[in-house]
């Protein structure tokens, strides 16, 4: 009996537990990582009081009754831009003019911006045309973060505004979870590298570099070892020296039911094989279990396969390994743009582009949804889920969408 989806993730992550392992980096090689610790504010942010725009410092009693037909006339006293402190605090009847992000001067509890004053002939003196209430267009001290808070907790992604925090709270370097190992385990006759003359018969290791992009994206470190041919000894050897080395092995071709599929039986001889063919379509082949203590998993050959079949459960099990819990893509339910026709007994990923349509955003599935149509990857922003023995389904009809990227959005 074929395992759903959902049960062959759930035995592949309580297999697979975190590393533990810990880096220090630079903040600007930090950019992807997860963060293994809280970080905590190392003083209040903002560290003063200041102006939230171009304006008068002001005391809010002296403009309480402004208006723009009974305006108030205040004696400005100084200029206070970024950085530099006021000398001095004001009185009744006194303004500072003041900078965006330039502190306040003792004594002033509201900001009358620029667009609310008028210039008078008397360049010491300024005409306050609205009032403005205790507080207003101020930034407090420790308003956004105050000192020791926690400003960043363990397993955040550092995004670029990561980044940004990460800087205002003084953090030179960060620590975060080091990036598994992850070996990429090809096998096949008929495979060739890049640097080598196509045989008649062969073709080029291409799941080798669209796995290398997807554990690099996924967070890991991905290790690139030569492919295997279709021998036992051969892919064995493989097998063990890749396990010497990485956190996670990552194989794909070889494990189906053909005479020189040997990944499944290799796995077995040197460890256990956990699980084996999933409910789903592409991608049923899938093994999953451990050689000599690390976890592996053998992914089908076929290139669309290897890619759904990634997504599904390598990408998971890599954020597991770093500490994220929180591994899980987005899902939508997204309208069809067109209608689809076909019904499968095994439950369909199928890769679609995502369609700006009167509005709305919408599903168009690819023409060609053949395992080994590299092609049809192209432009492709989700997987839509259809469920076994569904269908079909007319335009309009929502569907549920496993969220690859939101950048292409397409026109019909």
């Amino acid at each position: 009996m074929l395992l759903s989806v959902e049960e062959a993730q759930g035995m592949i992550l309580k297999q697979i537990k975190p590393h533990g392992r810990v880096i220090n980096l630079n903040l600007t090689a930090a950019y992807g990582h997860l963060l293994s610790r809280d970080v905590r504010a190392d003083h209040d942010i903002p560290p003063f009081t200041n102006s939230a725009m171009d304006g008068y410092a002001v005391l809010s009693d002296d403009v309480v009754r402004a208006t723009a037909s009974h305006p108030v006339h205040l004696k400005v006293i100084g200029t206070i831009r970024a950085g530099h402190p006021a000398g001095q605090s004001i009185q009744h009847g006194q303004c500072y003019k003041v900078m965006t992000g330039a502190p306040l001067p003792p004594g002033a509890d509201a900001v009358v911006p620029v667009e609310s004053t008028q210039s008078l002939p008397d360049a010491s003196s300024v005409a306050i045309l609205e009032a403005s209430p205790p507080g207003r267009y101020m930034r407090g001290r420790g308003e956004d973060m105050p000192k020791n808070a926690v400003v960043l907790t363990r397993g955040t992604p550092i995004t670029a505004p990561v980044m940004g925090t990460l800087a205002t709270v003084g953090v030179p370097s960060v620590a975060v979870a080091d990036p598994p190992k992850v070996a990429i385990l090809a096998t096949g006759d008929e495979l060739k590298d890049l640097d080598q003359p196509l045989d008649p018969g062969t073709i080029r290791n291409s799941n080798s570099y669209a796995l290398y992009g997807a554990i690099k994206e996924a967070g890991g470190m991905p290790q690139l070892y030569p492919s295997a041919p279709d021998d036992p000894q051969a892919i064995r050897a493989l097998f063990q020296e890749a396990a010497a080395e990485c956190d996670l092995l990552v194989s794909s071709g070889g494990v189906s039911v053909g005479d020189f599929d040997f990944v499944k039986p290799v796995i077995e001889s040197l460890g256990e094989l956990s699980l084996w063919r999933v409910n789903l379509k592409p991608g049923k082949p899938l093994a999953f279990g451990e050689v000599l203590g690390v976890p592996v998993l053998g992914l089908p050959g076929n290139p669309v396969s290897s890619l759904v079949t990634f997504e599904l459960f390598v990408r998971p099990a890599i954020r597991r390994l770093i500490g994220d819990s929180q591994w899980s893509r987005l899902h939508l339910s997204l309208p069809l743009l067109e209608d689809f026709e076909t019904r499968e007994s095994r439950r369909q990923y199928v890769r679609s582009r995502l369609v700006l349509k009167d509005g709305a955003l919408c599903l168009w599935p690819h023409a060609n949804q053949g395992s080994a149509v590299q092609s049809s990857w192209q432009d492709v922003a989700a997987l839509m889920i259809v469920p076994e023995n569904t269908g079909p389904y007319r335009k309009g009809d929502l569907l549920q969408t496993l969220m690859l990227s939101l950048d292409p959005i397409m026109q019909p």
